[in-house]
């Protein structure tokens, strides 16, 4: 009995040194520390506000390049300059009846894909399209048009 009874007096006396060394400053079951307080950031100057300006949209969705408009929708006209933030209007760029709109190869042959009157259609060297005649077609310099009355222009090629 005696083994028994060392045997438990081992066991109290471990089981109360771990009592005591638990109960200390760093205990496992101590509670948390309170988290740091969060820095405020100090206050921005408020700068003024800009005066208020009118939004004008610089063209009309509504209306293509040939000047065609839609039936019932109507831009709205420019404001009179108001104060050092008056709008501009940009001024309105003059519509071309022809234009390149890319370049493909069919056939062997280099042919012009041409916007003529917001109508594309492909024309190479010798054909028509919406009464003009393509002269020369050439990857570098453009393409050659005769147009309706007689005069020759040359557009230059896409920028792709």
């Amino acid at each position: 009995m005696t083994g028994r009874a060392l045997a438990a007096v081992l066991g109290l006396i471990l089981l109360g040194a771990l009592l005591v060394r638990g109960t200390g400053r760093g205990a496992a079951w101590a509670p948390f520390p309170p988290p740091p307080r969060p820095r405020v950031a100090a206050p921005r100057p408020s700068l003024p506000r800009p005066a208020a300006t009118r939004f004008e949209p610089s063209r009309n969705l509504f209306q293509y390049a040939d000047g065609a408009t839609v039936a019932g929708s109507s831009a709205p006209a420019p404001a009179a300059a108001r104060g050092p933030h008056a709008v501009i209007p940009a001024p309105a760029a003059t519509a071309s009846a022809v234009r390149v709109a890319g370049l493909v190869r069919r056939g062997g042959q280099l042919k012009a894909a041409l916007v003529v009157h917001g109508e594309m259609t492909l024309a190479g060297e010798g054909e028509r399209a919406g009464g003009y005649t393509v002269l020369e077609v050439d990857e570098e310099s453009g393409v050659r048009l005769r147009g309706p009355n007689g005069e020759e222009t040359v557009l230059p090629p896409p920028r792709f």
